[in-house]
């Protein structure tokens, strides 16, 4: 073979060898760009699915946070969503109750102003009232005459008539005491429930006593840690007094020690008006431990006598005075409850 031939030979191996290379990297770009437009479609395809699958979307929410993953507690149990168990509680306001003695005279109230207020008629009675005493262990059940302390005043029984609470003057005297009490108690930071808010109105025994129970619910445990009866007295003295709880009571939900902590509330606040208003300090008014409130009180009770409203130098006093004594209800009830709780 002569040097020409060889030549051409090895220049057409050289061109062979070159195309093969420039084929194989065709071959190589060509194949990846069908493999990325493969995935391209593919991503595509699977993006429609979804969005075909995709719930619509509520625009009112747009924007609203996505809900946290539930967290495990220490336990090892996972708080779900609400779940405030790990969170500290509010503390709870401690519930003091204002009864604003008296209200409404019976005489001007209607029938439905009567029954709405609790009392009923009795037709063996001939009046309109309520019973004294709740049968012995229970709570909410009328005695009707039997089954009760039996506890009365001289000639009286377990029958309460309503015309036995009228008062002329009185109600506004008590009712303007209880509201300058509220306020200085709540400024301490206690719940203040009141019985009444007005002249106009006349709770039996029993809706009074029911302000001690959360949404006045009696079958419920009773979330008042004292009962405030505020009164006015009359008959011919003068100053301010408690009047003492006596004897045995046998309603249930009551504390094992019901007479001690509310005479020692009675004495504490009485003390504390008596200082504030300038009236006479009496202490404590015995041989009336059969008042119906201290037979239908599930709480410890306080139940003042706060001056001699048909004394004129009293009566001058409690028409002047709302605010001091107010005061001096609200710090004689903080001392008591600091002194128990």
């Amino acid at each position: 073979m002569n040097d020409n031939k060889l030549n051409l030979i090895l220049k057409l191996a050289v061109i062979y060898l070159a195309l093969s290379v420039v084929f194989c990297i065709f071959a190589l770009f060509y194949t990846q760009n069908v493999k990325t437009g493969m995935e391209k479609d593919r991503v595509e395809n699977e993006t429609k699915i979804a969005e075909m699958q995709m719930p619509e979307l509520d625009e009112s929410k747009v924007g609203a946070k996505a809900a946290p993953a539930p967290e495990k507690k220490d336990d090892g149990v996972i708080a779900l969503e609400g779940d405030k168990t790990n969170e500290p509680s509010v503390p709870q306001k401690t519930v003091v109750v204002l009864d604003a003695g008296h209200g409404k005279p019976s005489s001007e109230m209607s029938s439905g102003e009567k029954t709405a207020e609790g009392y009923e008629y009795n037709d063996d009675r001939g009046s309109w009232g309520e019973w004294r005493h709740y049968k012995n262990g229970t709570y909410g059940d009328d005695c009707h005459g039997s089954g009760c302390t039996l506890t009365a005043p001289e000639n009286g029984s377990c029958w309460y008539p309503m015309g036995n609470g009228d008062r002329d003057a009185e109600p506004d005297i008590n009712l303007q005491n209880t509201l300058a009490a509220k306020q200085y108690l709540e400024a301490m930071g206690y719940e203040v429930r009141l019985t009444r808010t007005s002249n106009e109105q006349n709770p039996s025994m029993n809706k009074r006593m029911s302000y001690c129970f959360p949404n006045n619910d009696i079958t419920r445990q009773p979330d008042a840690a004292l009962y405030v009866c505020i009164h006015s007295n009359a008959g011919g003295g003068s100053g301010t007094s408690y009047i003492s709880l006596e004897g045995a009571y046998g309603q249930s939900l009551i504390p094992p020690d019901y007479v001690e902590t509310s005479n020692a509330a009675g004495s504490i606040i009485n003390g504390k008006v008596a200082a504030a208003s300038g009236l006479r300090e009496n202490g404590a008014i015995g041989n009336e431990g059969y008042l119906i409130l201290f037979n239908k009180c599930p709480v410890p009770i306080a139940y003042l006598e706060i001056g001699f409203f048909d004394n004129s130098s009293d009566l001058a006093i409690l028409n002047s005075s709302h605010d001091e004594i107010g005061r001096a209800i609200a710090e004689g009830v903080d001392e008591y409850l600091s002194s128990v709780q």
